[in-house]
């Protein structure tokens, strides 16, 4: 035989700061790590090309830095 639900049944769910420790945290470290990393390197990748980011960021990064200070020849100069 069929049986029927007569109301819907809840839980009520704990709050999220009462479970939030410190293995908790640990657990979800690598996570944040990854998403983190690879929203630093999209908007790294966007931003590349405006002289504003060029200026502030990227001409400042120590070893990768000269890829954005542009070398120009002397005949190439204005006078």
């Amino acid at each position: 035989m069929i049986s029927y639900i007569s109301s819907v049944t809840t839980k009520s769910v704990p709050r999220l700061s009462a479970k939030v420790t410190l293995p908790v945290v640990k657990s979800y470290l690598p996570n944040y790590a990854l998403w983190g990393g690879a929203w630093l390197f999209g908007v790294a990748t966007f931003t590349e090309g405006w002289p504003l980011f060029q200026e502030t960021f990227y001409k400042n990064l120590p070893v990768f830095g000269k890829h954005w200070a542009p070398e120009l020849d002397p005949e190439d100069l204005p006078n």
